[in-house]
């Protein structure tokens, strides 16, 4: 009975992690209140959970507030551009809704809703982690993102159908768990980001070490 109350019990780990997100939860949703600042508070959680994964934490919200700080420039810009492509996204919807019997323009909006909205995805699940992991450009930051996501569609789905089902239990099963719900999405999924960012990052200083030798 003493070990299941120790701090370095399994008992006492699940429930540290469960507050250690609730509190994530709370700091990312009261820097997302602005709305403007929704990037660099989603880029600060990233920086935060993909260090906690690691088993360097630290102080989780001095850390937070150290990303957000640093990255507030970069992830407002990327986050502003991704809102400009979804309005426009949303704008096509609703002359598609509003076309009546537009024959092949009615499937020409469709068609570019869908493939727009599925780059849109893609790219938002992959840049603010990839901010928190890379320094580059807005415009690379972007790019590299969205190039990732397709590379790793397998991976990529995966995540559209965690967040999916992460926001289903939620809403219509278990409303708690919107309490961590972000948080957990980003730590469920930082494994696979640690892969492919580590693989990445090993591929650019090969090719740095080669540049250098030649």
């Amino acid at each position: 009975m003493g070990n299941l109350f120790s701090v370095n019990s399994p008992c006492w780990r699940f429930v540290n992690t469960l507050l250690d997100l609730f509190w994530l939860n709370l700091l990312w949703v009261l820097c997302c209140l602005p709305l403007v600042t929704a990037g660099a508070a989603t880029t600060a959680l990233y920086t935060v959970i993909l260090k906690y994964t690691q088993g360097q934490e630290g102080y989780l919200t001095r850390e937070y507030f150290r990303a957000f700080r640093e990255n507030i420039l970069p992830s407002t810009l990327v986050w502003l551009l991704l809102t400009g492509i979804g309005l426009f996204l949303c704008a096509d919807l609703i002359i598609y809704l509003r076309a009546g019997t537009m024959g092949l323009w009615k499937t020409v909006f469709l068609t570019v809703f869908f493939a727009g909205l599925l780059l849109y995805v893609f790219t938002s699940l992959y840049v603010y982690a990839y901010m928190a992991f890379f320094q580059n450009t807005v415009k690379n930051y972007l790019k590299n993102a969205l190039i990732l996501a397709i590379w790793h569609w397998p991976s990529s789905i995966l995540m559209v159908v965690l967040g999916t089902a992460i926001l289903t239990i939620g809403f219509l099963v278990f409303p708690p768990l919107l309490f961590i719900g972000f948080p957990l999405f980003c730590l469920i999924n930082a494994t696979t980001f640690h892969r492919i960012f580590a693989g990445l990052a090993e591929s650019s200083a090969e090719l740095s070490a080669k540049s250098s030798s030649s």
